[in-house]
């Protein structure tokens, strides 16, 4: 499939001074889905892919004041992808892959966790039903999700232990060149060689996100693997990821993240709790909090 966007386009991001924000009222007239898609088309139109629907999903107003939140979903044969973006009300600005942080705490919302299908997920820790579940949705390309995954888990296994387990949905960004294939054959390990391997396979990928490309990518993985002396045959998903059964997973996932209204990666949920970002006090906070 055509990329999506270029990088350029990725890289256009307003910053937006807190007059702005103080200028754009809650009473201002809301902009449409409509309306959204013929701006984008109109100013877009050289980087959106043939034979490609576009769709405005999950339209909701952002916890900034005068901006409105939501992704738009590119639909084609090869599947869908998605565009997270903070718009004004009035239509004007634009900003694409924002990471909002709540500086007050994390935010909660009880009916979250009904909304989380953790069946066929990848978890690590406690298999105890009373344990502490959290729900990382992730980027294998994304350096904040690299992060998140050498140091922020690191440390919550350390920390807490058997009380909590550790779930981890797909949630390829459109623009990381690498991220789908690492998705699709890491979807392949854990349906075809369990939870445990999915972890190992993990952890090397995010522990060497620089020495992967996308046009060396099964090559990178070998060498990756056979290096870190892998003890299962890792191989084999490299040959059959493309399956529509991983793809259809990993579809799966980003379909879930749309509705629960995630847009940036890492994000994670602790019953409940929404942290955005590889916060990992905010991550404690929750864990805290939902213990109480």
């Amino acid at each position: 499939m055509k990329k999506i966007l270029s990088v350029s386009i990725f890289l256009l991001i307003l910053f937006l001074g807190c007059d702005f924000i103080k200028e754009q009222t809650t009473s201002a007239p809301e902009i449409t889905k409509a309306e959204i898609l013929i701006k984008f088309k109109k100013n877009f139109a050289d980087v959106i892919p043939e034979e490609t629907l576009l769709q405005v999903a999950g339209l909701k107003s952002s916890p900034i004041d005068g901006l409105q939140e939501g992704v738009i979903l590119f639909k084609s044969l090869e599947g869908t992808r998605q565009l997270s973006f903070l718009i004004s009300n009035n239509g004007e600005y634009i900003i694409f892959n924002p990471e909002l942080y709540n500086l007050e705490g994390p935010i909660t919302n009880k009916g979250l966790m009904n909304q989380v299908d953790l069946s066929s997920s990848p978890k690590y820790g406690s298999s105890n039903p009373n344990s502490i579940n959290i729900v990382e949705y992730s980027d294998f390309q994304c350096p904040a999700c690299g992060y998140a995954a050498r140091e922020v888990v690191t440390v919550l296994k350390e920390k807490y232990g058997e009380r909590i387990t550790l779930h981890f949905k797909h949630f390829p960004l459109s623009f990381h060149k690498w991220a789908d294939d690492a998705a699709y054959y890491t979807s392949c390990i854990n349906t075809e060689f369990g939870s445990n391997n999915f972890w190992k396979m993990h952890d090397l990928i995010f522990n060497s996100q620089d020495q992967i490309k996308e046009s060396t990518f099964k090559e990178d993985v070998i060498k990756l693997a056979s290096n870190a002396n892998l003890d299962f045959p890792y191989k084999e998903c490299l040959e059959s990821y493309n399956n529509e059964i991983y793809k259809k997973s990993v579809q799966s996932d980003l379909d879930e993240a749309i509705r629960l209204g995630i847009n940036s990666t890492p994000t994670f949920v602790i019953e409940g709790y929404l942290v955005t970002g590889a916060d990992l006090f905010k991550i404690i906070e929750a864990i805290e909090k939902f213990s109480e």
